[in-house]
């Protein structure tokens, strides 16, 4: 597997761990969040009710105090709001009020009037000073139908007289839920979805400069090489210029392997001329061609003493330890 898709994996799959833990936190948090919100609205609501209820409880005919006469008013008059895209076309509120002993006077759905509540957790906590709400399923069989109470306690110059409680089926908080699950979905596809492209350019510009730095690297070898790449990044571009450094010296071993080669060779001439004409004076031939041939070792000794300086500047071209030169006499060669 290439370097470029291995980098792309491992970056794809850190983001996709990643995404899955937020995104699943987000989502679990979305419901408790929204009833939460929609908890402190209750509360805020059910304190208001439970002022405006006061007197209707304290005139002991509830169901025809204002609070009853609002409701009948708001269930007599259809409303429309678009929220968010969520259209709203009726009110959701059950509201009930109890008196101090937990029955029920009065009933906005008007079913549970004279029922004993005083067992039920919004009217229990309640009247005894704590914070009392409650979820309930309004269908035994269905989970679905729970219905969310909030109390406040209905209070007459500092005592508690009863008890107002505010409901809202959480079905009605389900559209909002299920929108805001879509849209983290949504954006968590596309957060992928753009990693993903990201991480494709990414082992993209990476494959392609590492096959650039390759082409290159085999073009060291051949006749023809090609000109130094710029890869872009700094650490490519230092070992884009190693290869060149070693292009270079390559090339300069190359040649010196050549010169060298060819000196060696020259070398051969010079001393087959010596040796032959060494063993043509250790015949002791006469002096006109003795003097003849000790000319002729005088000149190729020259020639090998000019091509030995060749080599020791050669030598010290390619920093090696210098060699002293040995100058060759006539002399040693008898």
């Amino acid at each position: 597997m290439r370097i470029g898709m291995r980098l792309l994996l491992g970056y794809f799959l850190i983001v996709a761990i990643a995404a899955w833990f937020v995104l699943s936190i987000f989502v679990q948090e979305v419901k408790p969040g929204v009833r939460r919100a929609t908890e402190g609205t209750l509360i805020d609501t059910a304190t208001l009710l439970a002022e405006v209820g006061r007197d209707d409880l304290l005139s002991g005919d509830a169901q025809q105090g204002k609070l009853a006469q609002a409701f009948s008013q708001l269930h007599q008059r259809p409303f429309r709001a678009n929220i968010g895209g969520i259209h709203k076309v009726r009110n959701e509120y059950h509201v009930y009020m109890t008196d101090a002993q937990g029955r029920v006077v009065f009933d906005s759905a008007g079913l549970a009037v004279g029922q004993d509540y005083s067992r039920w957790n919004d009217v229990w906590l309640t009247l005894r000073g704590e914070y009392g709400a409650r979820s309930t399923q309004s269908h035994p069989d269905d989970p679905e139908s729970t219905v969310m109470y909030v109390a406040a306690p209905v209070r007459d110059q500092g005592k508690i007289i009863g008890v107002l409680s505010v409901g809202k089926p959480n079905m009605a908080m389900a559209p909002v839920i299920h929108r805001s699950e879509r849209r983290i979905l949504w954006a968590g596809g596309a957060l992928l979805g753009i990693a993903l492209l990201i991480g494709l350019a990414v082992a993209w510009w990476i494959n392609r400069s590492i096959g650039t730095l390759s082409r290159y690297a085999d073009s060291v070898t051949t006749d023809a090489p090609l000109p130094l790449p710029n890869p872009g990044s700094s650490e490519l571009r230092k070992l884009a210029q190693a290869l060149e450094n070693m292009r270079i010296r390559l090339e300069g071993k190359n040649y010196i392997e050549h010169y060298v080669h060819a000196l060696t060779h020259e070398l051969k001439s010079p001393i087959a001329a010596i040796r032959g004409a060494a063993e043509i004076l250790a015949e002791q031939p006469p002096p006109q061609v003795a003097a003849r041939f000790i000319d002729n070792i005088l000149v190729q000794n020259a020639r090998m003493q000019s091509l030995v300086e060749k080599l020791l500047t050669q030598a010290r071209l390619e920093n090696r330890v210098e060699i002293v030169p040995v100058s060759v006499s006539v002399d040693t060669l008898f």
